[in-house]
């Protein structure tokens, strides 16, 4: 099948050409979220460029949060593109904690606009999906656990209901720079405190609830109240040293396996 956009173009900065034409093919939709991109052999001849040319397209791709490459399987469209790379964020935010509090600021700012937005603009599509994974959170949470992955598909369908594809794309930005850090201070803080998983439920379903009415004003509140929960339990985790001043830690592969059987 031959797709429109891959035809090849004058050797001129090649590689960045070529990255934008195929960054304009995924924003624009030609080119589907986790669909799989041809093999570099295949791109460099659609292109008439060389192979490295190619690599060096997607390494700019890679790099902008476009595809994901996975060793042995090729290079796909990733599945929630972002518009701009988390990795210099992500760096920072693991140099120095108290950035994460930070974080959590700008995403009480961003997030509850997002909130009012989808309230007034989701779709039956949209609300579907936000109670498919309420419920999957449900079934975790009867079960003692908890699986981070399902609140960021939460607070990422919520983005996309706001129908303002630059909202999509920074939030994207903003949960995968600290994915890692604060999936790990949630696991220890629910070590602690073991009613945070019920909590953290609670707070998710009132925020479906608001845009599931078209309430903007509630969901506003409602996500603002749990945004201002996962900044004042973070903010405890630090006091009480459940993170080292200058860096978080990986937990423990124990706690890992404990936490996700």
């Amino acid at each position: 099948m031959t797709i429109q956009g891959f035809e090849p173009i004058q050797p001129f900065r090649l590689a960045r050409e070529i990255a934008d034409r195929i960054s304009s093919m995924i924003l624009g939709g030609q080119l589907e979220c986790g669909a799989r991109l041809p093999p570099e052999r295949e791109l460099a001849i659609r292109f008439s460029v060389s192979r490295p040319t190619v690599r060096e397209a997607v390494h700019v791709l890679e790099a902008l949060g476009l595809v994901e490459v996975r060793p042995g399987g090729g290079t796909f469209v990733a599945r929630k593109p972002s518009a701009i790379s988390s990795r210099p964020l992500g760096a920072l935010l693991n140099q120095d904690d108290k950035l994460m509090l930070e974080m959590a600021e700008v995403r009480k700012e961003f997030e509850v606009r997002n909130a009012e937005l989808a309230a007034k603009n989701a779709t039956d599509a949209d609300i579907q999906a936000l109670a498919e994974i309420l419920a999957d959170m449900e079934a975790e949470t009867a079960q003692g656990r908890d699986r981070y992955e399902l609140d960021v598909d939460f607070h990422l369908i919520i983005a996309e209901a706001s129908r303002n594809r630059i909202r999509l794309f920074i939030t994207t930005s903003l949960l995968r720079a600290h994915f890692d850090l604060l999936r790990d201070a949630r696991m220890r803080m629910i070590r602690r405190e073991r009613h945070l998983l019920g909590d953290f439920l609670r707070e998710h379903r009132a925020v479906y609830l608001a845009i599931r009415e078209r309430n903007p004003d509630r969901a506003c509140q409602a996500m603002l109240a749990h945004l201002e929960a996962v900044h004042a339990n973070y903010a405890k985790l630090l006091i009480e040293g459940g993170v080292p001043t200058s860096r978080l830690q990986p937990a423990e592969s124990g706690d890992r396996q404990q936490d996700a059987s």
